[in-house]
């Protein structure tokens, strides 16, 4: 599995993280899945690679495996607790779509998001932080001059 973390591939890191806790804590695929109410196949396309978590399976397993979401993506604990709006990093792919698909107060001229719209939205949220960030960089260069 590929997942897009930060604006960067990640490979199965996210498997084998789960795949470590879980195995920690003594937990079988079939026990956790148990915990998780999934199926013992899950877990095991998740540990191998070929199926990625929803956003709320994957805080689930977090919970059950007391760890955070960010370590089971990234294999960082996630230290600094502000929205991802107001850090240096990109949005995982899972916090922008998990904001995007659960504000149910978003509206463009008054009507409901659909899923469509909401994956333009993402996509133009994206390519704003990058525009944000490339600010950011050019106000920290020394003025020339």
């Amino acid at each position: 599995m590929r997942l897009l973390v930060g604006g960067e591939t990640v490979e199965n890191e996210f498997g084998a993280r789960l795949r470590k806790l879980r195995e920690q804590r003594k937990l079988t695929q079939s026990e956790l899945a148990k915990l998780c109410d999934l199926g013992e196949s899950t877990i095991s396309f998740y540990e191998s690679g070929k199926r990625e978590p929803s956003y709320k399976i994957l805080l689930n397993l977090a919970e059950k495996l007391n760890t955070t979401p960010s370590y089971l993506l990234t294999g960082n604990y996630e230290k600094d607790n502000s929205p991802w709006w107001e850090k240096d990093n990109p949005p995982a792919a899972i916090e922008l779509e998990y904001f995007i698909r659960n504000q149910t107060n978003l509206r463009i001229f008054g009507d409901p998001l659909d899923d469509d719209i909401k994956d333009d939205v993402m996509l133009a949220l994206r390519a704003a932080w990058e525009a944000i960030k490339k600010e950011k960089t050019a106000s920290k260069q020394p003025k020339r001059k």
